[in-house]
């Protein structure tokens, strides 16, 4: 959206939408007919999630749960049942290989919070943006701001990184010399908040 043209092929659709407005977005969806999945973290690990439906759990716990996954109602029936196979399974990113390796049509939903007239990227250490700078339109479509997108994504920049994903790094590559520089300045300021002791985007945002 930010770029104007597809920079590359993308396995999955995004949504975000703010976190006070999670139980509207998820009921509306399954009155729509779609399954929704809830990842919680498992024993406080970033990288293992149990994987939940949400129709199935009270909805109090959905508020601890920022992800969730959105399976359209006509999907592939070989597609549903590798879904319920992970019911209450620890959910990896090995897991999610295994599940989109064929069709599957779904959207991920994205679920952050706006304090004060801002956008929260991050809680502790607080990296926020205004809301006017945080979200952008073009054709009247709001989307996300790249330089908040290419922070989310900093955390697998790097080959020493057992996620590290070489797209992260091709995006970056790609957007980074169209950032305005306070967009610049955005991304710098956060990424030295939440990586104190250093980090490799930092030389070529410099």
């Amino acid at each position: 959206m930010f770029a104007g043209r597809e920079i590359r092929g993308h396995g999955d659709f995004d949504v975000l939408a703010f976190a006070e407005d999670k139980r509207r977005a998820l009921r509306f969806l399954m009155d729509k007919g779609w399954l929704v999945f809830g990842r919680f973290m498992e024993n406080g690990s970033v990288w293992q999630y149990l994987f939940y439906k949400a129709s199935d759990i009270e909805d109090s716990f959905w508020d601890g749960c920022k992800n969730f996954w959105a399976i359209k109602p006509e999907c592939l029936a070989q597609v549903l049942q590798k879904i319920d196979r992970l019911q209450g399974e620890v959910y990896t990113y090995q897991t999610r290989k295994w599940l989109v390796s064929g069709d599957i049509e779904f959207i991920e939903l994205e679920f952050d919070a706006k304090e004060d007239g801002e956008y929260v990227a991050r809680e502790s250490p607080r990296i926020a943006c205004p809301l006017d700078k945080a979200i952008l339109r073009r054709d009247g479509i709001p989307y996300l701001a790249p330089e908040i997108i290419l922070f989310y994504k900093s955390d697998k920049y790097s080959s020493e990184s057992p996620y590290a994903k070489p797209r992260t790094e091709a995006d970056f590559k790609a957007i980074m010399p169209m950032l305005c520089v306070e967009s610049k300045k955005w991304l710098v300021d956060a990424i030295n908040a939440a990586y104190p002791d250093g980090h490799g985007w930092l030389d070529w945002l410099l």
